[in-house]
């Protein structure tokens, strides 16, 4: 049998509500659940923290996280090598810089470090659930008010066999699961015979998502085709192309990685037992793995069928922002959500339910802060929010200017367009909160120059780093480097030493931008 208890065992003012669910402690004026450890659950758990306290106001705020540690990266499949693809500086929380001396562009387990210090420093821990798997989130009552039902599973105690089942009301809930959970897998005629093709002596062919690629050395040797040129696209070609004879397959308008020895190849129109056939007619013989960096599902499982009745999971659906009666996504785009945050489905309460860290190409820590923010003095006074009818307008309209522009608002979902659209989004939320009085107005915008521009010239940088760590001079760079500012001023010292170095050179590079690369 399943072990029921509470959240707060030793809380003697809890009570049973309805369907045995553990109702919020008495003295609670306000109960919210955060799903997610990652940069988006830490951002909403603090800017929840600080409104509450503004207020003085007495919320229960719990998160919950699945693994056993924070960052969105514990006991993921992160493969050794994996760095951020941008300058910490720009990725950071407001005002809460990396420790001093970190690398530039750190690896995984520096940016895991990071968000438990985030945690540490303001005390966050004690509203920490870790280990604990939110596996089911249903809406109890109607478009005014009600509660979330939530049933948690951690792992067994005391010698026990099975979970220890949670079960409680909130008064809110925050999705900040991440969106990075659910590979995409891209069908074409021929995959299975091409799989099963014998090949004696030899390793079988693998069609292997980058989610679970780790080290390049396995593939020594090898011929590849890498499909995609995001993120992972990059860093696999960047890791693998001097191993193997590498292929990468890039969309029309876009480019193969920079500085990666690879045969740029449109896209993929079939497999044959022994061939991958292109849609141009050309064909590659001999590949042993097809690395897919084709990104991420839509999905929030604890919301949908068959542990709830939240969010329709639909790839084909025909619903629109427009028509749909629930939340639905079609593993691209959830909708119809206001701002990427609030549900605009007619049968939950806007502030009931609240997303967070759904947009695309976009730095995660400094925007999940202002979506946090966002939510937080939502939930203080939902009249903070225009009325249900003009947010959803303003969504659709938001969709109809993507359709004016060529895209599909129901195909590109949260990805934003462009780095200024993704800063603008930021500033935009925050500015609405200091136009309304929720937050003071210091007449700056949110988003700092100096994370523009680096976010900006992220390439020039990245090459001046690079240069910087062959000349072996990284703890040169970074000595006496420690508060926000000065990170600021070491990023445009790198990017105008290493802009003056290319011109002197006689180096002409492409100017590219983040957007440049996504699959």
């Amino acid at each position: 049998m399943f072990t029921q208890v509470s959240l707060q065992p030793q809380a003697p003012l809890q009570h049973y509500g309805h369907d045995g669910f553990l109702a919020p402690p008495t003295e609670a004026t306000k109960s919210i659940a955060i799903v997610g450890g990652g940069s988006g659950g830490l951002a909403a758990l603090k800017t929840i923290l600080d409104v509450a306290n503004d207020i003085h106001e007495n919320w229960e705020v719990v998160l919950f996280e699945q693994h056993r540690g924070l960052g969105g990266l514990p006991e993921s499949p992160t493969y050794p090598l994996l760095h951020t693809n941008t300058p910490h500086p720009t990725m950071t929380y407001p005002h809460v810089p990396f420790p001093p001396g970190t690398e530039l562009y750190p690896g995984w387990d520096a940016v895991r470090q990071y968000h438990a210090d985030f945690a540490t420093q303001f005390d966050l821990w004690p509203h920490i659930s870790l280990n604990h798997t939110v596996v089911s989130a249903q809406w109890h009552g109607h478009d005014d008010f009600g509660d979330w039902h939530v049933e948690v599973h951690s792992p067994p105690v005391d010698g026990d066999t099975e979970d220890v089942v949670l079960k409680r009301t909130f008064d809110h809930l925050v999705v900040a699961n991440g969106h990075n959970h659910y590979p995409h897998i891209p069908e074409w005629n021929g995959t299975d015979d091409w799989l099963a093709y014998p090949r004696p002596g030899l390793p079988k062919r693998q069609l292997l998502h980058s989610i679970y690629y780790r080290d390049p050395e396995y593939h020594r040797g090898q011929t590849v085709v890498i499909v995609g040129t995001g993120a992972s696209g990059r860093d696999i070609a960047l890791q693998v192309c001097t191993l193997t004879t590498a292929y990468q397959v890039v969309k029309e308008n876009a480019t193969t990685t920079p500085g990666a020895d690879v045969i740029e190849k449109p896209e993929i129109a079939y497999f044959t037992p022994d061939a991958i056939v292109f849609v141009d007619g050309s064909v590659v013989e001999g590949v042993d793995t097809v690395f897919l960096a084709t990104g991420y599902e839509f999905r929030v499982p604890f919301l949908s069928a068959p542990h709830a009745s939240t969010l329709v999971t639909d790839r084909d659906s025909q619903e629109t922002s427009s028509t749909a009666q629930q939340l639905t996504t079609n593993l691209r785009y959830i909708y119809p959500l206001y701002q990427h945050v609030f549900s605009l489905a007619p049968a939950v309460p806007p502030t009931a339910l609240a997303f967070l860290g759904l947009p695309v190409l976009i730095a995660n820590c400094p925007s999940d802060y202002a979506q946090g923010m966002y939510i937080a003095h939502a939930l203080a006074n939902a009249s903070l929010l225009p009325p249900r009818e003009q947010m959803l307008q303003e969504l659709l309209d938001r969709e109809e200017a993507l359709r004016e522009k060529g895209f599909d608002p129901y195909f590109v979902g949260h990805r934003l367009q462009n780095d200024n659209e993704a800063q603008t989004y930021q500033d935009n939320l925050v500015a609405y909160l200091k136009k309304h009085g929720a937050v003071p107005d210091d007449g700056k915008p949110y988003v700092e120059p100096w994370r523009r521009m680096g976010r900006e010239q992220n390439f020039l940088i990245n090459r001046g780093w690079k240069r910087i760590q062959e000349q072996g001079e990284e703890a040169r760079w970074l000595r006496g480097v420690r508060t926000e500012s000065q990170w600021a001023a070491l990023l445009d010292k790198i990017a105008e030493w290493q802009s003056r170095w290319e011109k002197e050179h006689g180096i002409t590079e492409k100017v590219v931008t983040l957007q440049d690369y996504e699959w």
